[in-house]
């Protein structure tokens, strides 16, 4: 009996550890988390704060991947030119495909911390990026 218990936990855990990408559900913890640690960053080169349309967020065990766009509190577009990504990094506005953030994430211990990010990106780095380690984010023949 007891090394029937422990083959059903063993194979339970086996299913954990190799579950699918699941979004976090509007609202919960997880995704608040994983939202503001990429607000962190962005925010200082939108030049304040911004709230987030989740195109994509995804997570699975320690790693997450997110496709948002940025927008002022309370939904209002953001204005590139006036942003700091402009004014004081001097990236032309032309070469900014909009508020767009994509991240990769990962959790070694008690916080989630930013591994890749981009804003505005003109083409589709992200897609496929780093295989080994996210690759059960993306389509199978993709990786």
């Amino acid at each position: 009996m007891r090394f029937l218990l422990s083959c059903v936990l063993g194979l339970c855990l086996l299913t954990v550890a190799h579950a699918d990408p699941v979004e976090p559900p509007r609202g919960s913890a997880l995704r608040a988390e994983l939202l503001d640690t990429i607000r962190r960053d962005v925010e200082p080169r939108f030049g304040g704060p911004v709230e987030f349309v989740v195109d994509v967020l995804l997570v699975q065990d320690r790693r997450a991947i997110a496709n948002l766009t940025a927008q002022h509190p309370g939904g209002a577009p953001i204005d590139l030119t006036t942003t700091p990504l402009v004014t004081v990094e001097g990236i032309p506005p032309d070469l900014i495909d909009g508020p767009t953030v994509q991240a990769y994430l990962y959790r070694p211990g008690t916080y989630w911390q930013i591994v890749e990010y981009s804003i505005g990106a003109t083409d589709a780095w992200w897609w496929g990026w780093d295989c080994r380690n996210y690759g059960d984010f993306f389509p199978e023949p993709l990786c």
